[in-house]
């Protein structure tokens, strides 16, 4: 299968930092920009964005589109005036993470042993255990070393953000129940057909075949005759088949068969099949299989509604505390995307 490194925290990370996407919100902020130094472009709080440090951001983002295949647009440019403002967001948000883990205290408290340690276990699962590779990566994208640090470092305090503000979130087993009841089509499971065969080249073959065949012996007949390879391997199993998938010979046989029923030989453009079926009938997902789910999926659901009202919360509060360099710099007054639950968090 091919290679995916878009699923770790670091990743995300780097996405959050570099595609032009951030949570667009309410420019406020004391009129007081005749205050910032030359060179910077907005405070959060007692923190300061530089002007390199932005069109850092912007070049990194302009490389990560480069690398997939994309483009974002040139200074002067439609566009660009947005681009800048959603980089600038990108790196605000980060100072708000950063001072808010500071608040939370130790719960949320990331050391230089835990950023080592992500690294570590980031170049392992995503890039084969090789340095070499991981470094290419950071190269490609314009990303230091230091920039990645304080990326895995980000996403670690909002993985810790996320766990401390969703702590007191419950979904209990009378709540699934309660869900489970309301909810009866979602645990409804459709009556469906797995089709198995053993492909061969010639009719007396499939005769042949079709006259030692039993239940029974049917995987193990498939393993030693099938030319159809893929699913030789398999015992001769197609996996759940539906009607538009499959020739027209064989898919006529393959819905008139009964549950276990074998086929008599049938002549395709591929040779000789002998068919059988496992049908299984419609049925209802009892709640003792379906609880533990039902628990996982909805006590998600719970926390990322409680995150998302956190969060856009903490960056109302952090609107008054950020004041920028120009009025070309602040965000355009949109709908807040809802935060996301950062990868990696784990229920206290």
């Amino acid at each position: 299968m091919p290679k995916t490194i878009r699923r770790s925290p670091f990743v995300a990370g780097v996405l959050v930092l570099l595609v032009a996407v951030s949570v667009a919100v309410t420019a406020c902020g004391d009129d007081d920009s005749a205050d910032l130094p030359a060179g910077v472009v907005a405070r959060v709080g007692d923190a300061s964005i530089t002007e390199a440090q932005l069109d850092r951001a912007i070049a990194q983002t302009t490389a990560e589109a480069k690398v997939q295949g994309q483009s974002v647009p040139a200074e002067g440019a439609e566009g660009y005036d947005q681009l800048r403002q959603q980089a600038l967001q990108s790196l605000r948000r980060q100072k708000v993470i950063g001072f808010e883990a500071r608040e939370c205290g130790n719960p949320c408290k990331v050391t230089e042993k835990d950023i080592d340690d992500d690294l570590a276990r980031i170049i392992t699962t995503n890039f084969n255990d090789k340095q070499k590779e991981f470094d290419s990566f950071l190269k490609d994208r314009g990303i230091t070393q230091a920039d990645a640090r304080d990326i895995v470092r980000s996403g670690l305090q909002e993985q810790k953000l996320f766990n401390h503000v969703t702590r007191g979130v419950r979904f209990a087993d009378a709540d699934a129940k309660a869900f489970y009841e309301e909810n009866p089509d979602q645990f409804k499971v459709p009556a469906g057909r797995v089709a198995s065969h053993i492909l061969v080249a010639t009719e007396a073959q499939a005769d042949r075949i079709r006259a030692e065949v039993t239940p029974e012996n049917f995987a193990q007949l498939a393993r030693e005759s099938s030319t159809d390879t893929g699913s030789a391997e398999q015992g001769g199993s197609l996996g759940p088949i539906q009607k538009g998938q499959l020739v027209p010979e064989f898919e006529k046989v393959a819905f008139a068969l009964e549950d276990g029923e074998i086929s008599a030989p049938v002549k395709t453009q591929f040779g000789w099949h002998i068919i059988t079926v496992d049908v299984t009938s419609a049925s209802t997902t009892a709640f003792a299989d379906a609880k533990d789910q039902i628990v996982s999926t909805q006590l998600a659901q719970r926390r990322q509604a409680e995150y998302t009202e956190w969060g856009e919360d903490i960056l109302a509060k952090w609107d008054d505390r950020t004041v920028y360099a120009d009025e070309g710099l602040k965000p355009t007054t949109t709908a807040a995307e809802p935060a996301q639950v950062p990868e990696g968090s784990t229920t206290p």
